[in-house]
């Protein structure tokens, strides 16, 4: 690849990310550049970030997250040349449960020959796959994306994800910088969402938590709504007012056909429909989509979507 693209390189998402903490936290990040606390009930969280390979960000809900961008990698889906920033990555979240004790949700994207590799060395560090599906549908190169859960001592898992993530060609060592701007009416997309969106790497995207108290019966924890309990909307900028929407619905079993007829009144592409966990209860099932146009548009289409699983306009 010749010379990297604007959106490649990436600052600290914990700007956009003070609105959800509380104003002693945002203070907190603010003088430590929105890295992890060394320790927080016990764990260490820079232990944590060195056994993973980067430092770990502070999000909201006592959430500790790592990820990484598939920069390598020339992404064009239905003649759309992807931004790595619409979820072409991988990540892993951390959320202490115990004393000494974390559950890490994670995702990683996949070309079909990283697959098996990547799924061996997690299994063999104890980390479960909690599913293996498509989030695009006329991609090239063919992907996958993967998802894991693990349980128990953040470091040990923290240095199996790593290990896994190491089989793929996903630059480990990517550094920080600028965030580009996203080349959209931003507030006008707000207005239409209800919701305030943030830049992911020149992509905007929009984080909506759902509904109902999702609990994870194996860790015994209530998830807080970055770790897999919140719809995932995003925007990636074609110009002179377009987009290419991409995510995932987060619904439960009722919300489904509600959702799926909403979109597809409006034209909207649906790309499929699965789950990402094995012991959430609610059940959650996610539903990906895909549409280019214009962007304003798009998000009404979006928000029809949003209505039918009771999200509210802030």
């Amino acid at each position: 690849m010749s010379g990297p693209f604007p959106w490649q390189v990436r600052a600290s998402p914990a700007h956009w990310r003070y609105r959800v903490l509380g104003l002693a936290t945002a203070a907190a990040l603010a003088l430590t550049g929105g890295t992890a606390p060394a320790k927080a009930g016990g764990i260490d969280w820079n232990a944590v970030g060195r056994a993973i390979g980067r430092p770990l960000q502070s999000e909201a809900g006592g959430v500790h997250t790592a990820e990484w961008l598939r920069t390598d990698l020339h992404v064009v889906n239905a003649g759309v040349r992807e931004n790595p920033g619409m979820e072409l990555n991988a990540e892993a979240s951390f959320h202490q449960t115990a004393p000494g004790r974390a559950l890490m949700i994670g995702e990683v994207t996949l070309t079909g020959p990283e697959v098996n590799r990547v799924a061996d060395r997690l299994r063999q560090g104890g980390v479960e796959i909690t599913a293996l599906h498509k989030h695009l549908q006329d991609e090239t190169p063919r992907l996958w994306w993967m998802h894991y859960w693990a349980q128990g001592d953040p470091v040990r898992i923290a240095r199996t994800v790593h290990t896994a993530l190491a089989q793929t060609g996903i630059p480990l060592h990517q550094p920080e910088g600028t965030e580009p701007p996203v080349a959209l009416d931003t507030a006008a997309l707000d207005r239409v969402i209800g919701a305030r969106g943030e830049d992911e790497h020149g992509v905007l995207q929009y984080h909506i938590p759902v509904a109902q108290k999702i609990t994870d019966t194996r860790a015994h924890v209530t998830l807080p709504y970055l770790m897999e309990a919140s719809t995932l909307l995003m925007f990636q900028p074609l110009g002179a007012g377009r987009a290419a929407v991409n995510g995932d619905f987060t619904m439960t079993a009722d919300q489904v056909n509600p959702v799926i007829n909403a979109l597809r009144s409006h034209g909207m592409t649906i790309v499929e429909l699965h789950n990402h966990m094995l012991y959430e209860q609610p059940r959650l099932f996610y539903l990906h989509f895909w549409e280019t146009g214009n962007a304003t548009a798009l998000a009404r289409t979006l928000r029809a979507g949003l209505d039918q699983v009771h999200a509210p306009r802030r």
